[in-house]
């Protein structure tokens, strides 16, 4: 019986030439550090975790003006004793619980024998019927002792535009941003107060995720294409062995004489199947070394934040004559487009960006709407406009009406970007980036858990 691998050995030999197999060991070593670099970060985060699980389950210990090291503390049940400082108290908004949404009470407390102060997160609160009704959480008056744990902040957040600091509502957490506002000598971590302190607050703190199967998944990835690399680099150096006879004859050379020692070049299709391997991983290697080593800390939005409160009661009628009202849309995310009496070449850019940024959001632009505000003395509009555009609702309004709503007059159009709500969030000029609008709606309705 024929031994197949004598067979293959003796119809094919092992070639490696120079440049694939510089490119392999470069792949490899690339491949090989950050799968390693992962595993390293997953055996932090496992140390993290078992740091959680450890103090956990320790006594509270009592925290002092002195306190600072956050490695240490970090999940560590405390006890702080002092007076909160009501007036600098902040609201951390867009915090979600059952569903509904709300704001996180930060207040600050000056910690007894001591000039220092902590941040504590008193607990979540729901957000009133309109926005611009914010709740009522005043902290106890005089000395108080607080008990809960200790934790961070998140380093890397989602923010629409940077808080400008007046105010009591926060979009994020920032201890740094909230210590230069207040001029407080704040410590770099914040206790979440547990236990029930009578004031209505919710105090229900999920176990951190530490996503370690993340880094687990990254570095078993990064292995696997090191591995792959190999695989090819072996599969395509294995060459068809040539008769003696072949080996002894003369090859040709680019002048048509004889060289007995020029050797045949190698298939084409092996640097094809080369090139096609380096395009597929260099994408890779390129977006984790923009998003681990050149990713900005935080994200700000494209569209112009409005300041947060309630649409105005916009009334008036559908082309049909029927009454329309803005506040029949709530319940879904609204693209309004605000024009003139007349869609000229203005109204219809804006038309196509909030359809076509809607279509984006692929199975979530169910839950965005589309509407289209003219004065009431717009001519009905046309069918075939209609006809481009399904699912715009089209109505017309009183010009005091339009008046009321955030929009510059001199503008032929306007798009405003409403929360399930009815709530004002962002406003866009009559040409916007369709990409970096459609980039606004994901990042809002991936964070929101609302309309």
């Amino acid at each position: 019986m024929p031994n197949p691998i004598g067979s293959f050995l003796a119809r094919r030999r092992f070639r490696p030439t120079l440049w694939p197999t510089l490119g392999l060991a470069v792949l490899v070593a690339a491949t090989v550090a950050l799968g390693n670099w992962q595993r390293q970060r997953g055996a932090e985060k496992e140390a993290l975790r078992e740091q959680y699980e450890l103090t956990a389950h320790q006594p509270p210990l009592e925290l002092t003006a002195a306190s600072v090291n956050v490695a240490a503390l970090r999940f560590r049940p405390v006890r702080a004793s002092g007076e909160f400082d009501g007036l600098r108290q902040v609201l951390i908004d867009n915090k979600v619980y059952a569903g509904r949404p709300g704001f996180d009470v930060v207040t600050p407390l000056k910690l007894a024998g001591g000039e220092r102060y902590v941040l504590v997160d008193r607990g979540w609160i729901a957000q009133g019927a309109h926005r611009s009704e914010l709740p009522r959480a005043p902290p106890p008056a005089g000395e108080i002792r607080v008990e809960g744990r200790i934790n961070l902040p998140p380093a890397h957040y989602l923010e629409l535009k940077m808080d400008a600091g007046a105010g009591p509502v926060r979009q994020n957490l920032d201890i740094d941003r909230i210590a230069a506002a207040t001029g407080l000598p704040l410590l770099p971590f914040l206790i979440e107060q547990s236990g029930d302190a009578g004031d209505s607050l919710v105090r229900d703190w999920p176990p951190p995720d530490f996503g370690i199967d993340e880094h687990r998944g990254y570095m078993a990835q990064w292995y696997l294409l090191a591995g792959l690399g190999v695989v090819l680099w072996v599969a395509l150096n294995w060459r068809a062995r040539e008769s003696r006879a072949a080996e002894s004859q003369p090859q040709p050379t680019r002048d048509d004489s004889s060289s007995a020692g020029a050797s045949p070049r190698p298939p084409r299709g092996r640097g094809t199947l080369l090139l096609v391997a380096l395009v597929a991983v260099s994408p890779i290697v390129a977006a984790y070394v923009a998003y681990y080593w050149f990713a900005p800390t935080k994200r700000v939005n494209y569209g112009e934040l409005l300041d947060p409160g309630p649409a105005p009661a916009i009334a008036g009628k559908y082309p049909d004559g029927k009454p329309f009202a803005l506040a029949e849309l709530r319940g879904k995310w609204v693209l309004l487009v605000v024009s003139g009496p007349d869609c000229g070449e203005a109204c219809r850019r804006a038309l196509y960006a909030t359809r076509v940024a809607r279509t984006i959001q692929g199975r979530e632009q169910d839950r965005v709407v589309r509407a289209w505000l003219q004065p009431a003395a717009a001519s009905p509009p046309p069918a075939e406009l209609l006809a481009r555009d399904p699912g715009l609702v089209a109505a017309l309004a009183a010009p005091v009406e339009l008046t009321r709503l955030p929009i510059d007059a001199y503008r032929a159009a306007a798009i405003l970007l409403l929360d399930p709500h009815g709530n004002l969030v962002l406003r866009y000029g009559d040409d916007p980036d369709v990409e970096r609008l459609a980039k606004d709606l994901e990042r809002l309705l991936r964070v929101s858990q609302i309309g």
